[in-house]
């Protein structure tokens, strides 16, 4: 093994600690924010807070679900739509329905310049 090969075998298992570590804090915070949630279910930065930790875990059903209630609890915000799109699109390659989210959120954003 030479040395460049030695090099990014130790940034990789410096890297998988570092995430290990995240996701170890991530999976801690979630159970409070859903605890959170059920006293108050209608409060979006709640939501997006859970959104957050599911992506940093890369859960792309549980992004969906958290983005879907963004949507639900603000109908004129188009972020949850074009990140729905985004996952529908890259995530997922089911570009019928990133579409379908990606034609929401243009409209909508398209509606604010009226």
């Amino acid at each position: 093994m030479g040395f460049f090969d030695k090099l990014k075998k130790s940034v990789e298992i410096k890297q998988a600690r570092i995430d290990s570590k995240k996701n170890q804090k991530v999976l801690a915070k979630i159970p409070k924010l859903e605890k959170q949630l059920e006293q108050n279910p209608d409060n979006f930065d709640l939501v997006y807070q859970l959104y957050g930790c599911y992506v940093d875990l890369s859960d792309s059903k549980k992004k969906i679900e958290c983005l879907k209630k963004m949507h639900v609890l603000n109908p004129k915000d188009s972020f949850p739509l074009s990140q729905l799109a985004s996952i529908y699109y890259s995530e997922l390659q089911d570009p019928e329905k990133g579409k379908f989210y990606l034609d929401k959120a243009n409209k909508l954003n398209s509606n604010k310049f009226l």
